[in-house]
């Protein structure tokens, strides 16, 4: 078959800038290019630099003039660019686009879900079985949200590709959760733990790359509680509305609980989006649960979103002697319902559930 046939499509997205995680970056400086293993699993919170730390070693792997390793690639040769822009028959980045072109492939009906299924890993296979598209000696695929597999035959088939090291192959998986992986692919890669990034670093990336004033900078870096991504969502206008739309709504809910809140509206046609939207949702009430329960117990010194303290100091107010406990019990409804989205159970089910227990506290 034509090399051309099976390029991925491209994606002109240029890599985010990777900060901090100093223990990661030395670890791969010692170990270096040529003692690499055929698979890591990257783990650890969301929006902390996974994904961005293995695209830039990918592409630090393939450039043509890298000024250091892991992360140095030059941005300006012939492979960094092709990596940049997704024309690189030799990063394989498995993302909704990768899914959803894996299933056309294999001739299966669209599906409103990015799941990794079985179709995503036999596409896996078939391009890391290919020569190098570059000329060099390693095909790299990147599997991001790994949480997202779906069924055993996906992980044999995968666990297959894993059992047999290749030194022409890497694997860089990154997930979130990393005990949502089963034990046999864990035992197969080595695991790389990312922390949360200080807020005085995001502080100073929100200044120094986004031309942030140095107050608001620190106010999102406090309520970003170690994302960097995160904290780059509060720039996106419809991540900001989502998230105050999840505040006014936790509150509405604790506050006047006999009267239906205006709820935060979800992706109809599109369950994975719908997914996503749900994490932001749950991510923020559980951050304004938070705050509400410290401001009721009088530490409002260190509320996480002081521009809501008005808010969060009225609805103390209105619950009264028991504001701290029902506080305190939302967050554990948060908890309990962002378990239940880990599942396959829909989106607005989980939702609906969670203002149920919210409304009834």
């Amino acid at each position: 078959m034509p090399q051309a046939v099976v390029e991925p499509p491209p994606r002109p997205d240029a890599p985010k800038r990777f900060i901090d995680h100093e223990q990661v970056v030395e670890y791969f400086r010692r170990v270096g290019r040529d003692g690499l293993a055929h698979a890591y699993i990257f783990y650890g919170p969301r929006g902390v630099g996974k994904k961005t730390f293995a695209r830039a070693l990918a592409l630090s792997l393939l450039c043509e003039d890298a000024e250091s390793f892991p992360v140095g690639y030059c941005g300006e040769c012939g492979a960094c660019k092709r990596g940049i822009a997704g024309s690189s028959g030799d990063i394989i980045i498995v993302d909704d686009e990768f899914v959803h072109a894996a299933d056309a492939f294999a001739g299966k009906p669209e599906r409103k879900t990015s799941d990794i299924g079985i179709e995503t890993s036999r596409r896996i296979i078939q391009l890391m079985s290919l020569k190098s598209y570059e000329g060099g000696s390693r095909l790299i695929a990147i599997l991001p949200d790994f949480d997202n597999v779906t069924n055993d035959a996906t992980y044999n088939a995968l666990l297959k590709e894993l059992e047999e090291p290749n030194p022409g192959k890497l694997f860089l998986i990154t997930t979130e959760h990393l005990d949502s992986i089963i034990e046999t692919i864990r035992s197969r890669a080595v695991l790389v733990r990312f922390d949360t990034i200080p807020d005085a670093m995001i502080e100073r990336e929100l200044i120094s790359e986004y031309k942030m004033p140095k107050a608001r900078a620190l106010e999102i870096a406090r309520k970003a509680q170690g994302s960097l991504g995160d904290a780059l969502s509060e720039l996106d206008e419809e991540s900001s509305g989502l998230r105050q739309a999840a505040r006014e709504w936790l509150l509405a809910c604790l506050r006047t609980p006999g009267k239906l809140p205006p709820m935060p509206e979800f992706d109809k046609d599109e369950r994975e989006n719908a997914r996503s939207q749900l994490s932001e949702v749950l991510r923020q009430a559980r951050l304004t649960a938070r705050d509400l329960m410290v401001t009721a117990l009088g530490n409002s010194n260190v509320v996480l979103d002081p521009s809501s303290a008005t808010e969060y100091r009225k609805t103390a107010e209105a619950l009264g002697a028991n504001a701290a406990q029902k506080a305190a019990d939302a967050i554990d409804a948060i908890n309990e319902a962002e378990r239940m989205s880990d599942t396959n159970i829909a989106p607005a089910t989980t939702f609906g559930w969670l203002q149920i227990q919210l409304r009834s506290l």
